[in-house]
């Protein structure tokens, strides 16, 4: 999901986690299936396989072992060769040459260097509307074409041969190498692109495949099934022959399913965790990921910095964290991260911030009073909009209750919807307020904070600080290689942003579930948070 870009030093490669069993089998039913089939469940459905359109956790999720990049992680976290077999790097850093391997898609047809050129130039062309372009600002022109300045065949990317591709940075990038595992980088074939037309990506038979597994079935808001590729290079290190995964999204329903054997892996809540205090199959994950609440300035009401900072401290985190998720989720007032980034030197980059904690009830009552007097009003109703997930709704219940309670004179009204139908409604700036949840696409600050620059796609708050831009355009430019200074920069722009009350952070994610001990090796991807299957394994 997300930008222009990173911090250098010995950045530290982060969640390379295996969701795995703990080998010891405890008194939950084991797997009925013997047959290397492995059955997994998500809260919501895959939106689109479009690898320039998708969005989504669960499309993400599927992507990553349904599609590859030049390079994916392996086991360990490495970065290795997928599509490409080796690259070579300029001495100035901005040019890379990659060789790819003999691959081919799910249909037979082999991976071209075109296929990447085409992948790339479809990606910024603006008239795709691909949310996640500024994945590829750093290669040569892509702001400018994204943005309308130039025409697309400026970007800077070349397929000098069918095995040979050539791509021009902007600026030298220490880690452009982990950025081309991301979906913008995923190779099209553009002619089964462009006669699938807009049905790509929305149907298992009008998409393409060139990673591990193709989505064999896909029953929308029911669940898909991916089988193994026959057509992958390396399918003899492909353990796991299908996946199956339902939609379910109620807890009681996946736990019932799991203890009966008809689920290897159940995502769960706090209603069952204290079901499975010390159950070895119960297993907990802090993720690079935040939860934070956007505040749409277009409403005359949150337009005045008093009224958002009143909500940002009206509500208790440490609540939300431990007692209504209990998931290993911990309370935060940063839109950065613990564990995303470290400096040269070991040091975390949420350790060395001072941004004062936004859990004030009293300074909250006060500026609400303030807000609502400047507005000439005496009370006041804002929407809260989030998404159908157990978990969402439940924090959506929580916030009303703790911002009526606690701010006189506000009422809450919550708007429910499925992800994809949210993020459409906020997109088009429809909502006063948003419950969010942001991951990192890659190991640096910027990948949170170019979502709130004046230019960002993403930025549907109405929020526009001149000296906030300028912090991160300085960051990415004439700091780029001296860490210190760098990191000031990144600090006082979170700073800004917070000090204006652009958004209220509430949590960084936690993941809690209920895994078989005949299942291991399903990865969760650094930085990201995605899971793939490519190395999973299931015994008996």
């Amino acid at each position: 999901m997300k930008f222009t870009k990173k911090s250098f030093a010995s950045i530290t490669l982060l969640l390379t986690l295996a969701l795995a069993g703990c080998g010891q089998q405890s008194n939950q039913t084991a797997s009925k299936s013997n047959d290397h089939t492995l059955h997994l469940m998500d809260t919501s459905d895959i939106v689109s396989l479009d690898s320039s359109l998708a969005l989504d956790g669960p499309s993400l999720n599927a992507l990553n072992s349904v599609m590859e990049g030049l390079y994916m992680p392996n086991e360990k976290g490495e970065y290795v060769p997928a599509a490409a077999s080796s690259y070579k790097v300029s001495a100035d850093g901005k040019v890379y040459t990659f060789t790819l391997r003999d691959a081919k898609y799910s249909n037979g047809d082999p991976v071209t260097a075109q296929d990447f050129v085409f992948a790339m130039k479809r990606a910024v062309d603006p008239n795709t509307k691909a949310q996640f372009a500024y994945d590829l600002y750093d290669i040569e022109n892509a702001k400018e074409i994204n943005q309308g300045k130039l025409p697309v065949d400026k970007l800077g990317v070349t397929a000098i041969d069918k095995k040979t591709l050539q791509i021009k940075l902007d600026r030298p990038i220490p880690y452009f190498i982990q950025l081309t595992s991301l979906p913008m980088y995923f190779p099209l074939n553009e002619k089964f692109v462009k006669e699938q037309g807009s049905k790509y990506g929305l149907e298992a038979n009008t998409t393409l495949y060139n990673g591990p597994y193709v989505v064999s079935k896909w029953n929308h808001e029911v669940g898909f099934t991916m089988t193994k590729n026959p057509q992958y290079y390396d399918k003899k290190n492909v353990s796991v022959d299908k996946i199956d995964v339902k939609i379910m999204k109620e807890t009681s329903t996946a736990v019932n399913l799991y203890e009966t054997g008809e689920l290897d892996q159940a995502i769960i809540d706090s209603s069952v965790i204290d079901r499975y205090k010390g159950n070895k199959e119960l297993n907990k994950l802090a993720m690079p990921i935040v939860s934070y609440i956007s505040f749409n300035q277009k409403n005359p009401l949150l337009a005045n910095q008093k009224m958002r900072k009143a909500i940002a401290n009206g509500f208790n985190k440490e609540d939300i964290s431990t007692t209504l998720l209990n998931d290993g989720s911990i309370p935060t007032d940063r839109i950065i991260p613990k564990g995303l980034v470290k400096s040269s030197k070991g040091v975390d980059f949420v350790s060395t911030t001072s941004h004062p904690s936004t859990v004030n009830l009293e300074k909250a009552k006060s500026l609400f009073k303030e807000a609502l007097k400047e507005s000439g009003k005496s009370k006041a109703s804002i929407s809260l909009l989030v998404s159908d997930s157990n978990t969402s709704r439940k924090i959506g219940e929580y916030l009303k209750a703790q911002l009526e309670t606690n701010l006189k004179g506000l009422t809450v009204n919550i708007t429910v919807m499925p992800a994809q139908q949210k993020f459409e409604l906020r997109q088009q700036g429809n909502y006063d307020l948003s419950l969010d949840t942001w991951g990192a696409d890659y190991p640096d600050p910027t990948t949170y904070l170019e979502l709130f620059t004046s230019k960002s796609a993403l930025n549907v708050l109405n929020y526009k600080n001149k000296q906030y831009d300028e912090f991160l355009q300085k960051a990415n430019t004439v700091s780029l290689q001296n860490e210190t200074e760098r990191t000031q920069l990144l600090h006082k722009a979170e700073d800004t942003l917070l000090n204006d009350a652009a958004i209220a952070p509430v949590y960084q994610a936690g993941y809690v579930y209920l895994q078989k001990p005949n299942v291991t090796n399903i990865k969760v991807r650094p930085f990201v948070g995605y899971f793939y299957y490519k190395y999973a394994n299931k015994q008996g």
